[in-house]
């Protein structure tokens, strides 16, 4: 395996979907952040994703990138069993600091607990969260057309 994180070429781009994901980022004012709690951190999937940013903010095709992400705001909503209130918290510590280090505002997030498809459904606290965070988008987008 060739290790060209340091070399001048840079990083080999993989044949995926991710250029996709930045091309939406780059459309966006909000970012949303949605993963299950797999061993108290984000799942793997989220953390490739994430990971993969180190090397779209250096790609040349994407030049405005960088600044782009200081204008974004971003939630994260995750959703685990084993009381994810508490032990979810150094996840969202984790994307504290990812946001800080990309310069992106973070705005709010919304720790669930469930095991099951629907479970949230039945958590008074997480539906009274949701209906506020959708409350406060769309006054954001009203901001926008204004």
């Amino acid at each position: 395996m060739s290790h060209k994180r340091h070399d001048l070429e840079g990083f080999s781009l993989p044949d995926d979907d991710y250029d996709q994901i930045i091309q939406q980022i780059l459309k966006s004012d909000v970012i949303v952040f949605a993963t299950p709690i797999y061993w108290y951190s984000m799942s793997g999937t989220m953390k490739v994703m994430i990971d993969r940013l180190s090397q779209a903010i250096r790609d040349e095709r994407y030049p405005q990138l960088t600044e782009h992400l200081r204008t974004v705001k971003a939630i994260v909503l995750a959703v685990g069993g084993d009381n994810p209130t508490i032990k979810g918290l150094p996840m969202i510590q984790q994307f504290q600091y990812i946001f800080e280090f990309l310069g992106t505002s973070f705005e709010h997030y919304i720790l669930a607990e469930g095991n099951r498809p629907g479970d949230v459904l039945s958590d008074s606290r997480v539906l009274s969260e949701v209906k506020w965070l959708n409350g406060w988008l769309q006054s954001l987008v009203n901001q926008t057309r204004h």
